[in-house]
């Protein structure tokens, strides 16, 4: 039996070590319906007043110590000034923002945890409402293995016992682009650019990296007298090794409908599932529950996962001036 679990978590470490060289598992979810700024720095200040955001989901609601996700971050602009005579040039004029977020990312004994902190700058083009944004920032987190959450100490497996209890500090850079336009938008980032290196276990070994990632997002609102619905299409790819990439590269189509009070996003992951969310907004607060009802794999046909986000915006004239 002692040699059955040993077996296991090795085939754990090796998995998962190389999974967790991509970086943060909010990356590949859907976690950017929330707030498109979690994977482009480029978004900070998007809707100029400040936002404060909180998202965390579990990827199976019935499985024992199943990949959780804790997510908490803000974004803004920065001295929102107003101007009577037009209140929306002056806001126009506004091109400084910043945003920064902390997560937490366990998957079984496996956690990574770190702080994200950008800056974007914004450019207006011309009187037609179209702006080009850019946003560069950087991301520091720690990766480990927690002691608590084996039964036995894998002690005859010399890699995994050497990394027991250990951690890592990883630091990065995050960049983006945004290009908008009245209702419409267009965003390209890049996240984990410098691939740094880390080494969890005491021996020595090839190293894993965090894997760079490429991510594309665009969508226009069509505002209509009673609601507004706005389809986006979101695609990512990682560079991580083929047997990981899978779990990096993805093709999202969604749709959101804003019917007031509620709002309603359908999301489709191509070759992936289906996945909703519920909102209810109530002035500047929100709040709702994320649920994947659908698996397109037949092999994970069981698999039902659950997310509960929440957000507050509030006017930055009334922070800094």
């Amino acid at each position: 039996m002692k040699k059955i679990i040993v077996a296991v978590c090795y085939i754990l470490f090796v998995h998962t070590s190389g999974i967790f060289g991509m970086g943060p598992f909010w990356l590949y979810d859907n976690h950017y319906l929330t707030d498109k700024y979690i994977i482009n720095p480029a978004f900070a200040g998007y809707q100029y007043d400040t936002k404060i955001f909180v998202s965390t989901q579990r990827t199976e609601v019935q499985l024992r110590n199943a990949p959780a996700i804790h997510i908490a971050g803000a974004h803004g602009r920065l001295n929102v000034g107003r101007n009577r005579s037009n209140p929306y040039h002056s806001v126009r004029e506004v091109r400084n923002a910043i945003g920064g977020l902390v997560f937490a990312d366990n998957n079984g004994p496996y956690q990574t945890i770190g702080i994200k902190l950008d800056y974007a700058y914004t450019i207006p083009l011309n009187q037609k409402y179209t702006t080009l944004s850019f946003g560069l920032g950087g991301i520091f987190f720690s990766k480990g293995i927690k002691l608590n959450k084996f039964n036995s100490t894998p002690a005859g497996d010399p890699l995994i016992a050497a990394s027991m209890g250990n951690k890592t500090i990883i630091p990065d850079v995050n960049a983006g682009v945004l290009l908008t336009h009245h209702q419409l938008y267009a965003g390209f980032s890049v996240s984990q650019l410098l691939e740094n290196s880390y080494q969890l276990s005491t021996l020595n070994y090839n190293p894993p990296k965090a894997y760079r990632n490429y991510y594309l997002l665009t969508g226009y609102r069509f505002v209509y007298d009673m609601f507004e619905l706005e389809p986006s299409i979101a695609a990512g790819y990682n560079l991580a090794p083929k047997r990981y990439s899978n779990h990096g590269n993805f093709v999202d189509i969604n749709i959101e409908c804003f019917l007031k009070p509620v709002v309603f996003t359908l999301s489709y992951r191509i070759g992936g599932y289906i996945s909703t969310s519920l909102l209810y907004r109530a002035q500047r607060l929100e709040m709702g529950i994320r649920t994947e009802i659908l698996s397109t794999n037949a092999s994970d046909a069981h698999f039902i996962g659950i997310g509960l986000m929440a957000s507050y915006t509030f006017s930055s004239s009334n922070i800094i001036k």
